[in-house]
């Protein structure tokens, strides 16, 4: 089945063998759902991102894998490209200089500070490093397996707090659980990791010379203690 998102710059389709030709579709796998919701609370830089991915000459058909299946899929010819933070984790591809960045973010229920608490249950994916944070009391992480149960148990009050990209999290739409007033406490730099290929080193091209990336894939770096390589 397949269903156009992005108002049509975007295929998601089901599984089947990734064409090679350079007219066909360019198959991108992410752990990411990129649909209208993800589009309308997306920062505007991670909008950018996946919006001129999407409005490339070639269409762009995204397919949703867990990032521990990334390598099998492109070895299986199962996708053309992949979202993915550490290219050189992944041989025999290539990467787009450009990149968007996710920043993960404490956030608590509304009324509550964390920061004066003399103790606070912290859930945190348990993929993820556990960072430092700017915290008066004691802090005690829990490892979760998902954003949906982390969001699940702060709002009922089984935890002080939690850690999660604030686009995703903002895609539960709950009023009642709001962002502290921290800096970003983890730092993601994503890029579009493809196999190597002469149709998507064109694509590749392509794709960085509509960013406005031609040299580099720089993007302004801030305090990268936190900088996580394998989380996408």
């Amino acid at each position: 089945m397949r269903a156009a998102l992005f108002f049509g710059l975007f295929i998601v389709s089901g599984l089947g063998v990734s064409g090679a030709n350079a007219n066909d579709a360019v198959r991108v796998a992410s752990n990411i759902v990129f649909d209208t919701k993800w589009n309308q609370h997306a920062l505007p830089g991670q909008r950018r991102f996946i919006t001129l991915l999407g409005a490339q000459q070639r269409p762009v058909a995204f397919d949703v894998f867990p990032y521990n299946r990334f390598r099998d899929a492109l070895d299986a010819g199962l996708t053309d490209c992949i979202l993915a933070s550490d290219p050189a984790r992944f041989e025999g591809t290539i990467a787009s200089e450009s990149k968007v960045r996710f920043e993960l973010r404490v956030f608590q229920r509304i009324g509550a500070d964390i920061r004066t608490l003399p103790q606070v249950d912290i859930g945190i994916l348990a993929n993820l490093p556990r960072p430092s944070l700017s915290l008066r009391g004691e802090i005690v992480w829990h490892d979760l397996g998902s954003l949906e149960q982390a969001v699940d148990l702060l709002a009922a009050g089984r935890l002080t707090g939690i850690i999660g990209d604030s686009t995703n999290i903002r895609m539960f739409g709950r009023t009642d659980i709001i962002q502290v007033d921290l800096p970003p406490v983890i730092t993601v730099d994503i890029s579009l990791i493809c196999r190597d290929t002469e149709p998507l080193r064109e694509f590749l091209s392509a794709f960085d010379s509509s960013m406005g990336v031609c040299d580099s894939g720089r993007v302004p770096h801030g305090d990268l203690r936190h900088m996580v390589d394998y989380a996408w």
